[in-house]
């Protein structure tokens, strides 16, 4: 659809609603029967785990030995903490990256996410990272 706009002729991609229109829609919705109370999902737990892959520090142990120690060496021996690093040095998918990211801010690994910035690796040394494993392995 081509829209003249002062003089300026616009292409609009998609189908033209007016005014009047947009407000029929909204005043038939608002007349619709609501619910006296919201109606809440189950909430997933993956591999039928109980309580699921929570953010605690305690659901980051299980797989941590196994599945994480690498991805945390990685990133502490490059000082650089983003999904993508991992993605592309252990030839991984994004989910899975960013469930490992997110298991090392639970450890404490790494900061939290600043938008699209690498996060800030809270280890400064492969010694202490595995002072921190060894201590972690302990208390387990």
């Amino acid at each position: 659809m081509l829209l003249s706009v002062g003089g300026d002729i616009v292409r609009i991609q998609s189908a033209f609603v007016d005014t009047p229109e947009v407000e029929k829609v909204i005043e038939f919705i608002s007349n619709q029967q609501g619910f006296a109370e919201p109606f809440f999902l189950p909430e997933f737990h993956p591999d039928g785990e109980p309580g699921g892959g929570g953010n605690s520090r305690n659901s980051a142990w299980p797989k941590w030995t196994i599945c994480w120690k690498t991805p945390g060496r990685l990133v502490v021996e490059t000082q650089h903490g983003s999904t993508s690093m991992i993605q592309r040095r252990m030839k991984l998918g994004y989910n899975r990256a960013g469930r490992i990211m997110d298991q090392l801010e639970a450890l404490g690994i790494v900061g939290p996410a600043e938008g699209s910035k690498p996060r800030e690796v809270l280890f400064y040394g492969i010694e202490e990272f595995e002072r921190f494993m060894v201590e972690l392995k302990a208390r387990r």
